[in-house]
């Protein structure tokens, strides 16, 4: 920062202007002394004071303070935890003219509420008022940088008055009015200091503060009324953004006469930017800067235009509301409202006023309505359009016309002429926006431009920059002129005798011309006479007595002229004193110092015409002649006196060269003739051209006079040779020194005979004579296509061009290092030459350098094609692969024309070394086993197959390859080493990548040397070891027969076991594509049923609850009903005070008995009762959470948003359900259902156990029916009765399905689609199975015909009854509801019921007959065969899943604001208490939103939609739901043996699923911030969703304890908030309430 005192001079085309850089930016405003000129500037922290010349004369910095938007003044810190050091942005900068001729300066700032102060216009860092303990009446400006805030001063009878307009603040006090009057001098009444709001002063009377949320562009003062321009959005009708202009009387302390109009500029331009109050066409208008908004929000888009408003039109406008308010009811002619009364003031509109009443009250009274606002806007269209953001406006009057400069938010002046065209625009400060403080200087011959970080002085106009009068005339401004004499680009002013005619040429005049030469006699002349010239002018400007004008011809001197009218008449000059050969010469008229000319062709026949030819084919106008004698040359023909004089004929052609020298015998060819006196025309040697005897065709184009014939070969019978001949009329015939030979070239052979139909086969073409004639006339064909030439020699070469076709692929993956192979397969690939396959790469950090990498292909034969891939930079982050081909030839074919994808490049893959804590110890390898090698995406481009592993000089055969592990085998004796080692070295080699993972040893099988005495030892210990292994032999022997025969009996069980597992694998693998091709067609359906939101609201702010807290009412007697209402209004009032509300939250909590489901409940009553001012309910949840994370900070940060165990976090859940209930409805909502349907789907077409809920279609262990049950499908034939109507309908079914389950089969085929709420229960109907025509009989799960055995009985099903496919049945409405049987009923009479399997809680099972535990262990495992149902479950649902996981988490669409909005909001959490783990921030990020909402919606699509969970279902979406849990979390994914299944089924997708969800939470990180206006106009269209939230009869007196708390604080005793409470107390006693 730091002023700089000698100003910058900035670039105007070539000009330079001032341009001074200052501290505090951006700079916010800017202010003229109309007396001194003099300017200041608001910034941020500082306030500046400059002269006109842009000097620094005074300074004063205003900030950073101690301060918070949250606390009033004065701040104390322990009074105000949230105070930090905070930036004081300026606001309002005004000028007031005090009475007595007191002038101030009135600065307001963005600290301490928005307080003000005045200062000394000749020093700003002196102060001269300033209030010590500002008050609330007193606080003026936003407290929030991104608030709005203007001003306007008045003088009314002596009194000095201030209008201030400001926008809505969130934080600090909120019932300060959108407009208010403020008194400027202080009075001995302490309620009547300065600055301050008192009753006698008027304010606009709102109902909803943040509901009417003016963002004010200016404040301005005219006749008798005070206008302010605004945006808003349009509350009572279209919901939409629009700018309006309001209008009081100056003198309205009342503010009886507030009345509003929209402005309207054609073409969707509806948020003003800003505005500036001018002259146009001799009467008062209003420009505004407008820009089209983005979609419904504040947010303005780059399109943009200039509309200007007739201050009388405007006025009119704003009378007609006035008075349709004042006599009409608001009502126009025809009935429509036109007018009404706006800001929700309850205001009865009579029709009493007389007709007359708004002549006799133009600033209404005590009985006249208002505030008024009209519904029919002022339209204009735009005067000027621009894609680029218009920002600033402002005018000046030039010869009578309105000029308008604009501003734009690239830091660009510019200058429109009428028509709507820029004539000029200048780059003042590229990329700052100009400010819309746009200031004229005193002379009106500048502009000042304040940009974000500068002041510049821009001239209105730089004439002086146009050189000659076309480019003056031809820029439109209407500042500049020609001015004729003085042959400048003047002002009007500035040019001498600019009021006589033709003298002063005006720049803006269309039919304005530069004084030019209409006419000149002669045109050409010979150098030689000399002779008058006369010049015909336009525009010739009158000429005093003592003027005169001139001729000048070239630089010679000038000469007198005589003018007659408009006519210039001059004499050409003397011949002698001409310069030598010039080419021509000007002749120029000299009007004092200004030129105006044109041209005088002054002929010398000599140039150019070198032979008799040339010279008498010159026009005859010119006089030329070739003159004969010793010199014979052209001349003029009067100077041809030397005899014998002009010569008539001239002398025979000749030939100097020809080309070429040979040609075909066939003729065709062109030959190129060059020499002299080659005859005048065309037609003089048409036909006398011959060539070896043979006649030549000249060729018209290529005839030059004299010097040059081209004329095409004849064919000759036979190979000949001779010179060329040229006749020229009737001349003696010129002949060549050179000869021309007929030739007839001979082909012998060509090389190859073969290539493909696409071309590129290099063609060597052997033969005799193949140079005749020129290179150009050489062309090559194979049949009809062209071969194009590229050697020539004695022999000739050519190449065809075309294209390959390839069939097919193999590898579309490698690793950056190559060399992977690479097979292609075609046709006729043999015949290509140098097959190759390219890689397109170039450098991240210059994209301009482009590199090929090449690979030969070898050709086996005609069909395939083998290769290595070829090497890019091995560091991928540096280089980027941009394509990947083949060039086969000279035929280039893009891999992904050939394959369908692209061919990827990967980084890498990582091999650890064998020893990584000891690379440079040996491996230890116990032969018969395997070497297990480490590393990372080993099969991301590469297979088993593919990979080498050498240990030493012999291969390790690879085994096993996955992502993370080679398992190879190596040979079973040590092999040898390759290198210096003694021990061999293991290499992996995959393609061109070779490692060396270090060295191995095999561990001996013998032992180091022994003693002797040891041996001897031994074998006398050895003799009787061999004595007792003898007898251990013999009787193991017989136990080992024994052991041999379990083990071939076991080895038979297992192979059995195999063959059984793999018979139900292919089972289910055929039944899971059987499903995948079934479920493209049945899931969907008809649309989906969505809840609406008051019902999603309610399930989801109280989950379990039916209906009770949204649509209860007061259970109040009458005579206590109007108090306790107006009890819980200011109830509702207080719950608005941001002070109250914070208190009441935190003293609940602090109470021991208020348990984690009522802070829940609390929490939902909150939201319902402050949904209608969501910004609000925003900033206190955000001021909570703020606590929040400072309790958890102190404790352990990763915990916080875990669970919901307070308010604020249940608020949270509440915010984040309301902010996506939009996002859910158009986004996800459509996959979410198509998972339900798909995982209901799947469920149904295997058996569900009706009693316990295990299904054989799950993808939970715990649910899955792990029993081998044997069923078939059925189609049912139901009849279903509508009204008299009986349809038919198929169903599909089990024949294991209990009749109730069929029942719901039935419905959901009948009800497909439809809401579950509206369709009957099963209970409610009965199924009926009709066989032949009386054959009848009523199905239910539970009749005399169930089977009872023992204390089991089993569920009816349609197996029970031998329904088949042949029978129909009917459904039946019924009066008696049938009640299903539930385990509970039947246990009375001492039965179970089962229907699949019977369930696992058997009795004790007596000690002696149970079995050994690996016995059980073994029976368990059995069943888990059938867990292969799982991974058939999850690969058919897999699509579902996946669609249901982007949908969520992807940014290809913008993410939900609020998403974006509340991860900000986290990232500023972390960075203010200094937290940089990013795992922390990534754990609050997902306990914000996946945890704390996805998973819930996932786990209850019930909450969404119009549905039933049932528990087979839930069971799934609980697996997915836990997936969706393990995909957001930091730890690292391991799965083993010991893992649940759950986690086992989807071990490979978690890490992708992962991936999806760092990159979204990098996404929203990395994009650019700046969405709080955004979220604000997104809150306050969701406030408005449904009205009848808003319920205040559960909040009611909280007792004691807040008011005790509220006592004690410093705020709440300024804003009384304690008694307030109690009043509300005492009104609602006796009340029971939830809380």
């Amino acid at each position: 920062g730091g002023l700089d005192a000698n100003t910058e001079k900035a670039s105007l085309a070539g000009q330079a202007f001032p341009q001074l850089s200052l501290d505090g930016s951006p700079l916010n405003h800017l202010l003229l002394d109309p007396r001194s000129g003099q300017l200041y500037v608001g910034a941020v922290n500082h306030l500046h004071h400059l002269s006109s010349d842009l000097q620094v004369l005074s300074s004063s910095q205003t900030g950073p303070k101690l301060d918070s938007p949250e606390c009033l003044p004065p701040i104390v810190s322990k009074d105000c935890p949230s105070a930090r050091l905070t930036p004081n942005t300026n606001k309002i900068l005004l000028l007031e003219e005090g009475v007595a001729g007191g002038r101030r300066l009135i600065v307001c700032g963005t600290l301490f509420q928005g307080i003000c102060d005045k200062r000394s216009l000749g020093n700003v860092s002196e102060i001269l008022y300033q209030t010590s303990n500002p008050v609330d009446t007193q606080y003026v400006a936003a407290n929030d940088p991104r608030v709005s805030t203007v001003g306007v001063v008045l003088n009314q009878n002596g009194v000095g008055l201030m209008l201030v307009g400001r926008g809505y603040t969130s934080k600090g006090p909120s019932d300060i009015p959108p407009i208010t009057t403020r008194r400027l001098a202080s009075s001995s009444s302490p309620a009547r200091q300065a600055f301050s709001q008192d009753e006698e002063l008027g304010k606009l009377v709102v109902g909803s503060y943040s509901e009417y949320n003016n963002y004010f562009i200016s404040a301005f003062s005219h006749s008798d009324h005070v206008y302010f321009l605004f945006s808003r959005r349009d509350v009572w009708h279209r919901k939409e953004y629009r700018t309006y202009v309001s209008r009081l009387c100056a003198g309205d302390r009342s503010f009886y006469s507030y009345v509003e109009v929209p402005l309207e500029c054609s073409g969707g331009y509806n948020l003003a930017q800003g505005a500036t109050l001018a002259e146009h066409q001799g009467q008062p208008a209003l420009f505004v800067a407008m820009a089209a908004g983005q979609a419904s929000t504040p947010s303005a888009t780059d399109r943009s235009a200039l509309c200007v408003y007739g201050i009388s039109e405007l006025d009119e406008a704003l009378q007609r509301a006035q008075e349709l308010c004042y006599t009409e009811g608001g009502r126009g002619g025809d009935g429509k409202e036109e007018a009404y009364i706006e800001y929700e003031v309850m205001f009865i509109v009579r029709s009493t006023c007389r007709s007359d009443s708004l002549k006799e009250y133009p600033c209404g009274g005590e009985h006249t309505p208002s505030p008024i606002a009209s519904a029919v806007a002022l339209s204009a269209n735009p005067s000027l359009t621009r894609d680029v953001q218009l920002t600033a406006v402002t005018t000046v009057t030039e010869a009578g016309h309105t000029i308008a400069l604009l501003g734009d938010k690239k830091g660009w002046l510019h200058k429109p002429n009428r028509t709507g065209m820029l004539y000029q625009s200048v780059l003042v400060d590229q990329n700052s926006p100009v400010n819309a403080d746009l200031l004229l200087d005193q002379s009106k011959q500048n502009v000042y431009v304040l940009t974000y970080s500068k002041v510049s002085m821009v001239p209105v106009s730089e004439c002086e920059l146009q050189t000659d009068c076309q480019s003056c005339l031809s820029v439109r401004d209407p500042y500049c002129g020609w001015c004729v004499l003085e042959g400048r680009c003047l002002r009007r002013q500035d040019c001498h005798l600019e009021s006589q005619a033709n003298h002063w040429l005006w720049s803006y005049q269309p039919a304005s011309q530069c004084v030019t030469v209409q006419s000149l006699k002669p045109a050409n002349q010979s150098r030689e006479e000399q002779t008058p010239v006369s010049l015909t002018v336009a525009q010739l400007p009158t000429l005093s007595e003592d003027e005169s004008l001139s001729c000048s011809f070239g630089t010679l001197p000038p000469q007198p002229a005589v003018v007659a009218g408009t006519t210039i008449t001059c004499q050409s000059p003397l011949p002698e004193l001409l310069p030598p050969n010039p080419p021509g010469s000007v002749c120029v008229c000299i009007l004092t110092s200004v030129c105006v000319s044109s041209t005088v062709q002054l002929y010398d026949c000599a140039v150019g015409q070198s032979d008799c030819s040339q010279c008498r084919a010159v026009s005859s106008e010119y006089g030329c002649v070739w003159c004969g004698g010793e010199s014979p040359g052209c001349v003029y023909n009067l100077s041809c006196t030397s005899p014998p004089g002009p010569v008539q004929t001239c002398p025979a052609p000749q030939i100097t060269q020809i080309q070429p020298v040979s040609g075909p015998v066939e003729g065709g060819v062109l030959v190129t003739i060059h020499g002299s006196n080659l005859g005048m025309h065309y037609q003089d040697i048409q036909g006398g051209v011959t060539v070896a005897g043979v006649s030549c065709q000249p060729q018209p184009q290529g005839y030059i006079i004299s010097t040059r014939i081209v004329c095409e070969l004849k064919p000759s019978r036979q190979e000949t040779e001779g010179p060329v001949i040229v006749t020229v009329g009737d001349s003696e015939p010129g002949q060549s020194l050179q000869t021309f030979t007929y030739q007839d070239p001979q082909l012998s052979s060509i090389i190859p005979d073969k290539g493909p139909v696409s071309g590129g086969t290099t063609l060597t073409i052997h033969g005799t004579q193949l140079l005749t004639g020129q290179r150009k006339d050489l062309t090559a064909y194979v049949g009809q296509q062209p071969c194009h030439m590229l050697v020539t020699s004695s022999d000739t070469s050519g190449s065809l061009c075309g294209s390959l076709c390839l069939c097919h692929y193999i590898l579309n993956v490698l690793f950056s290092r190559g060399g992977r192979g690479i097979k292609v397969t075609g046709r006729n690939l043999d015949v290509v030459q140098q097959p190759m396959i390219s890689v397109w790469v170039e450098p991240m950090e210059n994209t301009l350098v482009r590199r090929r990498r090449y690979a030969r292909l070898s050709a086996r034969n005609n069909q395939v094609f083998n290769s290595t891939t070829p090497k890019v930079n091995s560091t991928l982050g540096l280089m980027s692969v941009m394509g990947v081909g083949f060039e086969l030839d000279n035929v280039k074919v893009a891999f992904k024309s050939v394959t369908g994808k692209p061919f990827s490049y990967f980084p890498n893959p990582v091999l650890y070394a064998l020893n990584r804590d000891a690379p440079e110890t040996p491996y230890r390898f116990k032969p018969g086993g395997v070497i297990a090698v480490e590393g990372k995406d080993l099969t991301r481009a590469m297979t088993r197959g593919e990979v080498v592993a050498r240990l030493g000089d012999q291969r390790c055969e690879v085994k096993t390859l996955d992502s993370t592990h080679l398992y190879c085998e190596p040979p079973e004796t040590q092999p040898e080493s390759l290198g210096d080692n003694q021990l061999p070295s293991l290499r992996v080699i995959m393609g061109k990548l070779d490692v060396d993972l270090g060295l191995v040893q095999y561990d001996a099988d013998g032992l180091p040397p022994v003693p002797l005495a040891a041996q001897v030892g031994l074998a006398v210990g050895a003799a009787v070891v061999v004595l007792v292994v003898l007898v251990i032999i013999l009787m193991y022997r017989r136990k080992s027969k024994q052991a041999l025969r379990d083990y071939k009996k076991v080895l038979v069980q297992l192979e059995t076991l195999e063959i059984n597992v793999g018979d139900q694998c292919r089972k289910e693998f055929t039944d899971l594509m059987t499903e995948m091709m079934d479920l493209s067609s049945d899931v969907g359906g008809p649309g989906i049923p969505l809840l609406d939101y008051k019902t999603y609201a309610e399930r989801v702010f109280f989950p379990g609850q039916r209906g009770a807290p949204l649509s209860q009412n007061l259970d109040l007697p009458e005579s206590r009903r109007q108090t306790v209402e107006q009890g819980l209004g200011q109830l509702n009032n207080l719950l608005n005070n941001r002070l109250f509300l914070i208190r009441f939250i935190h003293t609940l909590e602090a109470q021991q008995n208020f348990s984690q489901r009522d802070r829940g409940h609390v929490a939902s009553l909150l939201t319902m009762a402050l949904h209608d001012k969501l910004e609000y309910f925003t900033d206190v949840m955000k001021t909570l959470l703020g606590d929040l994370t400072q309790q958890y900070v102190a404790k352990n940060p990763k915990l916080m948003l875990r669970r919901t165990e307070t308010v604020v976090e249940k608020m949270l859940t509440n915010w984040m359900s309301i902010c996506l209930y939009s996002f859910l409805k158009e986004v996800a909502g459509e996959p979410l259902y198509m998972l339900y349907r798909a995982i209901k789907y799947q469920v149904d077409k295997g058996p569900v156990d009706a009693v316990t809920g295990k299904a054989k279609r799950t993808l939970n262990d715990s649910h899955l029916l792990r029993e081998d049950i044997d069923y078939c499908s059925i189609t049912l034939t139901v009849l279903v009765k509508n009204g008299v109507e009986v349809q038919p309908c198929p169903v599909k079914v089990l024949d294991t399905d209990t009749i109730t389950q069929v029942k719901d089969k039935i419905l959901d085929q009948i009800y497909k689609g439809a809401p579950f709420s509206q369709r009957p229960a099963a209970d409610s109907l009965d199924l009926e199975w009709r066989s032949g025509q009386a054959g009848h009989l009523t199905l239910s799960d539970d009749d005399v015909t169930a089977i009872v055995q023992g204390r089991w009985k089993k569920l009816n099903t349609l197996q029970h009854y031998k329904v088949t496919h042949t029978h129909t049945h009917t459904l039946n409405n019924t009066l008696q509801h049938y009640k299903t049987p539930m385990l509970e009923g039947e246990e009375e009479e001492g039965l179970r019921l089962w229907h699949l399997v019977k369930s696992s809680e058997d009795p004790e099972i007596p000690k002696h007959r149970k079995s050994s535990m690996r016995e059980r262990e073994r029976a368990k495992a059995i069943p888990e065969i059938y867990l292969t149902r799982l991974l058939s479950m999850k690969g058919t649902l897999q699509k579902f899943v996946d669609d249901v996981f982007v949908a969520i988490l992807s940014t290809k669409r913008p993410p939900p604001i609020a998403v974006r909005f509340f991860f900000d909001f986290l990232d500023d959490m972390a960075e203010k208490h200094g937290i940089d783990d990013p795992e922390t921030v990534h754990i609050w990020k997902t306990n914000s939103l996946p945890l704390r909402f996805w998973v819930n919606i996932l786990k209850n699509p019930q909450f969404v939609f119009d549905v039933q969970v049932t528990d087979s279902v839930d069971a799934v979406l609980s697996v997915i739901a836990q997936t969706f849990i393990d995909s957001c979390t930091t730890s690292e994914h391991k799965v083993g043996r010991d893992s649940p299944v759950n986690k086992l089924l989807y071990a490979r997708e978690i890490p992708r699923y992962k991936q999806l969800v760092e990159r979204y939470y990098s996404d929203i990180h990395s994009a650019a911030s700046g969405c709080y206006q955004e979220m604000n106009s997104t809150l306050t269209e969701l406030s408005g969703v449904s009205g009848d939230l808003n319920l205040n009869t559960h909040l009611c007196s909280p007792g004691l304890q807040i008011i005790m708390s509220l006592e004690e604080d410093a705020a709440g005793q300024k804003m009384q908030l304690a008694y307030r409470l109690q009043q509300v107390a005492a009104l609602v006693e006796n009340k029971v309430t939830d809380l």
